[in-house]
């Protein structure tokens, strides 16, 4: 058996960088999860005031949606529409980096919930042979 000692090992200064990253929340997701919608429907959802508007990013199945930032003074209303995707399941996928951080990553909030795209299912169940006589 090889054990290693070796260990991951930061800075007074590095520690006291990565607590003070206070992460953007997200909240109040509309539709709510696992609802249905159409393709090309409106999304929305809060991300906390902490959180820089310029950074908030919102996509589905991998394509970025344009983002339309709102103040409410105390949180950002963000809405979007979905892109025009084919009917099943889609996962939204929103992140937004914090503005007061001193970090160079810029302490990135993510979150999501999954929605149904609505239309006909492409999977349909294959017809049966006719049993031989």
């Amino acid at each position: 058996m090889v054990f290693s000692s070796a260990a991951l090992a930061l800075s007074p200064d590095e520690e006291e960088r990565l607590k003070e990253c206070k992460r953007p929340k997200f909240r109040d997701f509309a539709p709510e999860q696992k609802s249905e919608i159409d393709a090309g429907g409106d999304v929305a959802f809060h991300v906390s005031h902490n959180a820089d508007p310029l950074t908030v990013t919102a996509e589905a199945r991998g394509e970025k949606m344009k983002v339309n930032v709102v103040d409410k003074k105390t949180y950002y209303l963000v809405t979007a529409k979905l892109p025009q995707l084919t009917p099943g399941f889609a996962r939204i996928h929103v992140t937004a980096k914090s503005a007061e951080s001193k970090l160079e990553s810029g302490c990135l909030g993510q979150d999501g919930w999954l929605l149904k795209i609505k239309g006909e299912e492409a999977a349909k169940p294959a017809e049966q042979p006719a049993a031989a006589q």
